[in-house]
């Protein structure tokens, strides 16, 4: 496969995006670190909480940095009768969308399901804006896996395996409310090996960028001219 060297200007949304996931995954770790209690992602940003004002701008940096990493793989296709609707790049803007919903309209104490008795209208609306952001994310995913870059193909399959299963169990834990402990440590996990996969497809991506259309040494203009 041909590849093309990354632009400057790609190259500097590359950096802002790596800097904004890293910073990101920073501020909300540390606010995790200030609880003496186990609590799920969620929760630290729920109302009144005094790690709210600082997990919605670590939120916010996150959700900045995989709005920019769908800028720089806006040239990436996937493969697949279902998967080639559209670019993975507009998966993960749409991604992005759902979570500043979610991070805007954060849960009150405990983050209720909206099924429970003691939940809220705000309650529901950040559960569901947070599930669709998860859930454009995952398909981002499964379409670059599909990519025609060998690289990004395996990264995007096994951070998705990955992924996929230690939320899911996480996700199953937190809805059964049993052992908080590992359910919220699970969905830690999940998230910073997704941040540790935006990351590493975004430099990926520039420094080995295939081309639109991978030149066929057949038709090489050299070859024409020996040719003739």
């Amino acid at each position: 496969m041909q590849h093309v060297r990354a632009s400057t200007a790609d190259r500097v949304v590359g950096a802002l995006a790596v800097v904004a996931l890293v910073a990101g995954a920073v501020v909300i770790g540390i606010q995790r670190a200030r609880t003496e209690q186990f609590m799920y992602i969620s929760e630290l940003g729920a109302v009144g909480l005094r790690t709210e004002e600082w997990f919605r701008w670590g939120f916010v940096l996150v959700i900045v940095g995989i709005a920019l990493v769908g800028w720089i793989v806006r040239d990436v296709r996937s493969r697949g009768r279902v998967l080639d609707r559209w670019r993975p790049s507009l998966s993960l803007v749409v991604s992005a969308a759902w979570f500043l919903v979610a991070s805007q309209v954060n849960c009150t104490d405990g983050c209720p399901a909206p099924t429970m008795p003691n939940a809220t209208p705000r309650d529901a609306v950040h559960i569901s804006a947070a599930v669709l952001g998860f859930a454009a994310g995952a398909w981002a995913m499964l379409q670059l896996a599909t990519a025609t870059d060998r690289w990004m193909r395996r990264l995007s399959a096994v951070g998705g395996v990955l992924v996929a299963s230690i939320a899911a169990t996480g996700g199953l834990i937190s809805l059964a409310r049993a052992n908080t402990d590992v359910g919220s440590t699970l969905e830690y996990v999940a998230a910073a090996i997704g941040v540790a996969w935006l990351v590493t497809l975004t430099i990926v991506h520039l420094v080995q960028r295939p081309s639109e259309e991978p030149v066929d040494d057949a038709e090489h203009p050299r070859d024409r001219v020996e040719a003739t």
